[in-house]
This record gives C-alpha cells, structure tokens and sequence, in this order.
C-alpha cells in the first residue's frame, strides 16, 4: 500500500514534447516543401512550353491570285497595322522555294519539276497571346477583310499554347492565393499570445533542414537523366530555392511559435 501511495519520479514532459514536436514540424515542413518543388517544376515547363508554342505559331496568307510587288507591299502594311499582329513577313515564290527546301530538299525537287510558278507567294503573321487565344474569330475577321488570301493555321498548336497559358496562369493564381492564407495564418499566431516556452530556434533549423532535404529529394529524382546540375535547371533555380528556405523558415518559426505538435 505504501508503495502503491509513494510519489513516482515525473518524466519530463516538456524535452518529450519538444522531441515529437521536431518530427512533427520536419515531416510537416517537409511535405509541404516538396509540394513546393512540384509547383516550381510545373511553372518553369509549362512558362517555357507556353513561350515556345507562343513564338512558334504562325499564321500563312497565301496569295491566290497574281499580284505585283506594289499591292503586295500595300497588303503588307495592312496586315502591319493590326493591333494584334506583331510580325509580317513577305515571302516571295523564290523565297518559299528556299524556305522548303531548307525543310525538305526531295519535295523542292519535286515542286520545281512541276514549274517554278507553282510557288505562290504568301505572307507569315506573328501573332499576339490574345489573336491565339481567341484564333478562330480572329481568322474568319481576317478573311473576310482579305478575301484575295487563302488563310492556313494549325488549330491543335493554337489551342496547346491556349490551354499552356491557362495551366500557368491558374497555377500562379494559387500558389499566390496559398501564399496570402499562410501569411494571413501567421499573422494570426504572432498576434494571439503564445502559451508556455517556444522553441523557435529548433523549429526553424528543422523547418530549414527540411527544405534542403525536399531539394535533395528532387536532385535523386533528376539524378538517372545523367547530368544533375542540367537537369536542376530545367525545373528550379537558385531564386526559387532561396524563396523556398525562406518560407520553410518562417514556417517553422509559425509552427513553433503556434506549438500545437
């Protein structure tokens, strides 16, 4: 009975609470730093696609009918003036032959067997996001205003650089919504009164060790393409990993600071 009544040694709560709460933040951290890393991967390939899908497209006007070079230079600076066309380039019939041949010598041959006038000439526009977002309206406007043009454009490039640009923009949307809501969520915590000792200081070096680990998990993920340091390249950058230490910092220092683990 006496032992059963005796006073038996404390444990010290607080060492152990502060242990399971440096897992607890790290693996917290760590998952959302690699969340991180997939939301900077996927902006920087779909920015670079979007552009080169973007510079890439081109719309034709081939000239059906013959025509001297003044009314060519007369249409040129038509087309020039439009808001949403940015290029005009004017191809005569021995350019375009020079231009497919560089592309495909076996058919040049060809299409000069057949006789040198079969080339037409044509005009090459560039193209604003806006017409290539809105590409078929603003072609069926086009020909109706030029009507001696035959107008040729690939629809599936028009609508790939479309829905890049739409992928990016929503994906910057919400990483920048995500980004007001943890702001406004660490406001809150350093504006309401912490309870007891916060450990800031090992919150943030394991909020920090696990942004580099989220880094390193990405480099083996981008290790079996052969060349590290290139392939880093193609899906983050020294900016972005200074941003994502920053926020695993501040993060930790939040988590801490909030000591709910």
């Amino acid at each position: 009975m006496e032992d059963f009544l005796q006073d038996k040694p404390q444990k010290n709560k607080n060492s152990a609470v502060v242990f399971r709460g440096y897992r607890r933040l790290f693996a917290l951290v760590f998952g959302v730093a690699v969340l991180w890393q997939c939301v900077s991967f996927l902006q920087m390939q779909l920015s670079k696609y979007h552009r080169v899908l973007a510079d890439d497209f081109k719309m034709v006007l081939a000239v059906t009918q013959n025509t001297d070079n003044a009314v060519l230079a007369d249409l040129g600076d038509s087309l020039s003036s439009k808001e949403d066309i940015l290029a005009v380039k004017l191809f005569s019939p021995q350019d375009a032959l020079e231009a497919l041949k560089a592309k495909n010598e076996r058919l040049t041959r060809a299409v000069v067997a057949l006789g040198y006038e079969q080339m037409p000439a044509y005009f090459e526009l560039k193209l604003s996001d806006r017409a290539i977002n809105n590409i078929r309206p603003f072609a069926q406007n086009l020909q109706a205003e030029y009507p001696q043009l035959s107008l040729k454009y690939s629809l599936q490039h028009a609508q790939l650089a479309f829905y890049s640009g739409l992928c990016l923009r929503t994906i910057n949307l919400a990483s920048v919504f995500a980004l007001v809501l943890f702001f406004a969520f660490m406001f809150m915590v350093e504006a309401h009164p912490s309870r007891g000792k916060a450990h800031l200081t090992g919150g943030v070096f394991s909020a920090l060790a696990a942004g580099l680990l989220s880094l390193g998990f990405f480099a083996l993920l981008a290790y079996p393409t052969g060349f590290l340091m290139p392939a880093l390249q193609h899906f983050t950058s020294v900016e972005r990993q200074l941003g994502l230490l920053v926020f695993c910092g501040l993060f930790g220092w939040t988590l801490s600071k909030w000591q709910k683990f």
